[in-house]
């Protein structure tokens, strides 16, 4: 990685005007017009996930398996299977372009033979990827004109940016040509890219991303992967920005199982509070739930109910707070939710 924003790979002799076609904003459209199109829902390429077109990033901490979703998510997507973690897949080529800047051709076949391990070859000619970023831009477009794909995935941001990624104006500049791209072939764009040091003292936020303002605002959706705490196979999804999406998607994460043999990756159905994903937690806003949760407990309040009272998603959340409360000491008096017999009850006095 160049640390000098001189060494930005941008071809300066790059033809820009490739894209001209699909810039609509070079014309204009009246209100009337739009509202003839009669556009009921967003286009989505994984529904209530990624948009058909766009810009998007998933960012997180070292070793959280950041390559690994991605590269999980492109064997999904060629394979056919029907959704990634939860998600339906809406394809139209059923195609992928893996860009890898950190992992190369011999590394990425034996992860790729682990990670596809249930597929024949066959199955994955749809997935193609490219090891030379340079002229990243020009090689993608003359990709897509010979054979579209759905979604291209770069892994990493910084490799090919290769600037200061303090630099707003910068990234800016270096994002809006992969913007265009995106509209012209009508594929999205997924960046991996790292979260600032200490960061996981701080709940899940785009704010957490390595690099000036002008990375996230570009972004149409923003996902931070997380470890989990206190089970070293879970990591935590976790939606802090998207556009398009219901506020319910982006308080929680999606608890997902890592199988460390095969380097797959589930949706478990559970959902965790991002204030319960804290190393460090600043404020006191997770025992202050913890607090409500056990004197509506003392009430003989089911996890479900209390789940409501206190504004989780789900019982799960709860036990999750039980459990952060005995591991931090906050109430010695306080038994483990299993022990109790409480752990998810739902039979207490709420009908």
């Amino acid at each position: 990685m160049h640390n000098e924003s001189s060494h930005i790979n941008i071809d300066p002799d790059f033809d820009y005007s490739i894209f001209e076609e699909s810039n609509e904003s070079s014309q204009e459209v009246t209100g009337e017009q739009l509202l003839s199109e009669e556009v009921k829902e967003m286009d989505y390429l994984i529904q209530n996930l990624l948009p058909r077109t766009g810009i998007a990033a998933l960012a997180g901490a070292s070793d959280t398996g950041k390559s690994m979703l991605l590269r999980y998510l492109s064997i999904c997507l060629v394979a056919g299977v029907e959704s990634f973690l939860g998600f339906l897949f809406n394809t139209v080529h059923r195609s992928c372009i893996y860009v890898s800047s950190e992992d190369g051709r011999e590394a990425t076949s034996f992860l790729l033979q682990r990670q596809a391990s249930q597929y024949l070859p066959a199955v994955l000619q749809k997935l193609r990827f490219i090891f030379d970023y340079e002229d990243l831009l020009e090689k993608l477009d003359s990709s897509l004109t010979a054979k579209p794909a759905d979604l291209i995935i770069i892994d990493c941001f910084s490799d090919v940016f290769g600037g200061d990624l303090k630099d707003t104006q910068k990234i800016r500049t270096f994002l809006n040509p992969y913007q265009k791209l995106s509209e012209k072939h009508k594929c999205f764009i997924l960046f991996l890219h790292h979260t600032g040091k200490r960061t996981e003292n701080f709940e899940p936020s785009k704010n957490n991303l390595l690099s000036g303002q002008g990375f996230e605002a570009k972004m149409r959706l923003v996902i931070e992967l997380r470890a989990d705490l206190m089970n070293p196979t879970q990591r935590h999804l976790c939606i802090v920005k998207g556009n398009y999406l219901p506020a319910r998607f982006k308080k929680e994460s999606f608890v997902l199982d890592f199988d460390e043999q095969n380097f797959t990756f589930s949706n478990t159905g559970d959902r965790t509070p991002f204030e319960l994903l804290v190393k460090q937690p600043e404020g006191d806003n997770s025992r202050t739930k913890y607090e409500q949760a056990k004197a509506l407990k003392e009430h003989g309040h089911s996890y479900e109910k209390i789940a409501q009272m206190i504004g989780y998603g789900s019982k799960g959340s709860v036990s999750k707070l039980f459990d952060k409360a005995e591991k931090n000491g906050w109430d010695t008096d306080v038994s483990s939710p299993v022990s109790n017999g409480n752990k998810g009850n739902d039979n207490g006095n709420d009908l």
